[in-house]
């Protein structure tokens, strides 16, 4: 049980303006509500960056949804916030603090679109509010799913609710009108990245009625993460530490070699379910600022470019991408993408503003 520390905002609530946007997460934010997790899954980076243990105490900053509210009156509507910074919104301090409540009810006051990136089914007591700030705006609930086996699950995230609540709270969300994604991250190699697993997690995820899933690849940034991660696999079975050394190396991922050929092969599990492996167009157009919805549009595309070799394309695709984002783009370089047509179409309608 973590030690719960109550405190004050000591900076910004919502944070600066992401310089890219986050084409997994739609945001233009990035944000926390509390510092520090109790449900602690070993292989999280948050364990990366303090001395003491993720899990022993989550600092509360009681005055955090006040200082959110101040901050949002210059915020542009048009910038979705994703509330998928390291720490989970729904961890059982939520059932004492109400903090990510009271900031979505600051987010519906204004019609703010959001995401929120959880583990934890308790994201249904807040459905009124989700539907609010849908109806106004967008609102996306995504929750983290690396297997559905509870056996694995309770072995990589003991402290996290099991599988099947996530998968029940898809379908829940989704009758509501909710849009829901799934993050099948991290992908952790010879464990949740074989055929079975992929097979078995997607076909779960489709069925629950997911919007789409995004994935991405265990993170090992340093040395003290590297020894949690091999006693987090040795709980799970008998894999020699060469395994991973031969995969990372020196590096925070595993090879880009590994990365391409798993990326094919779940874009083809993905496509062959049609289940789309970003938020899908459809999801979020017209309801973020023009540049937002082109840039991801674009990175999105440029992802699939990606994946399947187009690596020049993609290159141009993500670097036009950026310049979208920040209203740096001309029609000359909007011309150069395949996508032209419905960028221009996009770009000349009305922005947000900011504020109320």
């Amino acid at each position: 049980m973590a030690y719960y520390l109550e405190d004050q905002i000591d900076g910004l609530a919502i944070g600066e303006r992401r310089p890219t946007i986050n084409e997994y997460f739609l945001s233009s934010y990035s944000m926390a509500v509390y510092d520090g997790c109790e449900f602690g899954c070993p292989y999280c980076d948050g364990w990366a960056y303090r001395m003491r243990p993720f899990n022993e105490t989550v600092r509360v900053a009681t005055d955090l949804p006040l200082f959110a509210e101040q901050e949002l009156a210059a915020t542009d509507r048009g910038d979705l916030i994703g509330i998928t910074a390291l720490t989970d919104p729904y961890q059982p301090a939520e059932a004492t603090y109400r903090l990510t409540r009271q900031l979505l009810q600051r987010l519906a006051d204004c019609g703010q679109p959001c995401l929120i990136l959880t583990k934890s089914q308790a994201v249904l007591e807040d459905l009124v509010l989700l539907e609010r700030i849908n109806q106004q705006s967008l609102a996306i609930v995504m929750f983290t799913l690396l297997t559905i086996d509870p056996y694995l699950s309770a072995k990589l995230e003991e402290k996290a609710p099991p599988p099947a609540l996530r998968l029940e709270a898809i379908a829940e969300l989704k009758r509501a009108g909710i849009p829901v994604g799934v993050a099948y991250l991290p992908v952790i190699p010879y464990v949740t990245d074989t055929d079975y697993m992929l097979s078995s997690t997607l076909h779960a995820i489709v069925e629950a009625g997911a919007d789409f899933v995004v994935w991405d690849y265990l993170n090992i940034p340093s040395e003290r993460h590297r020894a949690r991660i091999n006693e987090m696999i040795a709980r799970i079975g008998t894999y020699p530490p060469s395994y991973y050394r031969d995969l990372y190396g020196n590096q925070a991922l595993p090879d880009a070699t590994y990365r391409a050929d798993r990326d094919r092969e779940l874009l083809a599990r993905c496509d062959s379910l049609n289940l789309p492996v970003r938020a899908p167009h459809a999801l979020y157009a017209g309801k973020l600022k023009p540049q937002n919805e082109a840039a991801l549009l674009l990175k999105h595309t440029a992802f699939r470019d990606a994946v399947q070799g187009r690596i020049h394309m993609a290159r141009l695709g993500r670097d036009l991408a950026n310049r979208v984002y920040r209203g740096e783009a001309s029609d000359t370089d909007l011309r150069e993408s395949p996508l032209y047509p419905t960028l221009r179409e996009i770009l000349s309608r009305p922005s947000a503003t900011a504020g109320s």
